[in-house]
């Protein structure tokens, strides 16, 4: 087999449930989690600027209802007030083991396992697995895709009709599909993803502006696909009619991450929606850049949860629904 088929690098190990449990399995450990996320530097009052608080849980209402009382003017503040969990039902060791659920998987989760294994139901898992995708989402927006050399290719993601038609077939949406490599045609640093509406030149310039930074000496390689035509003038193009049957064909690995992407989503999620696609892509992307995050994954995951702000189902249900008319009409 050919060296350029082969991966040997070894990927650290994760942390372990036991290792959650350990660090995260009391009150008190769950409370600092949490303090962490909406105070880094330690609690400090808005209005008197005091660092010394109570801790009131109330009886009442939802589980989670701690309340940190300023201990010199009295003024109270919710512990998970203005973040992504403000308003949620769940317990905090609920919340910490949907976080460690979601985020450390290889491939993903079902909303129906998640809903097991957090004692809660497939649809309040759900509501949070389509904000974790937000936060991978925002995460990736924020990095730049950045090599000497890229493959690059349009692939079809099988989704699924409102009447439940899966799989071949079914309503597919193309998706544009890039990899940075180190060198050429070498297993890739990162992936970049993004549905297309269509499969027109206009939209692939626009969004590879953006997210990817090109010049004349960025080799990219890919098919005969006249929707690359445009990079011709930016980038080294390198455009071929790709023999996949070859032993050591070009766009080996894309091909290769291609079927995984793929099949992650056919396997896991059972096909998806136009309307949630742009989601489950961020998700793929995600964690496919964070394959060597390791044990470090909760505190990676606690820098996203400082930027988040409170996120309504309400909301981000009319963003997505927004974003599939624009399908609908392409």
């Amino acid at each position: 087999m050919s060296k350029k088929r082969t991966w040997n690098k070894e990927k650290p190990r994760k942390l372990s449930f036991v290792e959650l449990e350990e660090r995260y399995g009391s009150t008190d450990a769950q409370i600092k989690f949490f303090l962490n996320i909406k105070w880094p530097e330690g609690f400090e009052c808005d209005f008197c600027h005091c660092h010394e608080y109570y801790l009131i849980k109330r009886t009442t209402g939802i589980k989670n209802n701690y309340i940190l009382e300023c201990k010199d003017c009295g003024h109270q503040f919710s512990l998970l007030s203005g973040t992504i969990f403000d308003n949620s039902n769940l317990t905090l060791w609920q919340l910490i083991l949907a976080i460690y659920l979601f985020f450390v998987q290889n491939k993903g989760i079902s909303a129906v396992e998640m809903g097991n294994l957090i004692n809660t139901s497939s649809k309040t898992a759900g509501k949070w697995i389509r904000k974790f995708r937000i936060l991978m989402a925002e995460s990736n927006n924020d990095h730049l895709l950045e090599s000497k050399f890229y493959d690059l290719d349009i692939l079809e993601v099988g989704g699924k009709r409102p009447g439940g038609k899966r799989g071949k077939g079914a309503d597919k949406s193309p998706v544009v599909i890039i990899l940075g490599t180190t060198q050429d045609n070498k297993y890739p640093t990162f992936v970049k993803l993004h549905a297309l509406m269509n499969h027109k030149s206009a939209s692939i310039k626009k969004w590879m502006r953006k997210h990817v930074k090109l010049d004349k000496s960025t080799v990219i390689n890919c098919d005969k696909d006249t929707s690359f035509n445009f990079l011709k003038k930016i980038v080294d193009l390198h455009s071929a009619k790709v023999n996949y049957k070859e032993k050591d064909h070009k766009l080996y690995w894309q091909n290769v991450i291609s079927g995984n992407i793929e099949n992650n989503i056919k396997t896991i999620y059972h096909g998806v929606s136009k309307r949630d696609l742009p989601l489950f892509l961020a998700e793929q992307e995600w964690r496919f850049n964070h394959r060597f995050t390791g044990k470090n994954i909760m505190n990676k995951i606690i820098k996203y949860l400082r930027k988040s702000k409170p996120l309504r189902n309400s909301a981000v249900i009319n963003v997505l629904n927004l974003y599939e008319s624009k399908f609908l009409k392409s």
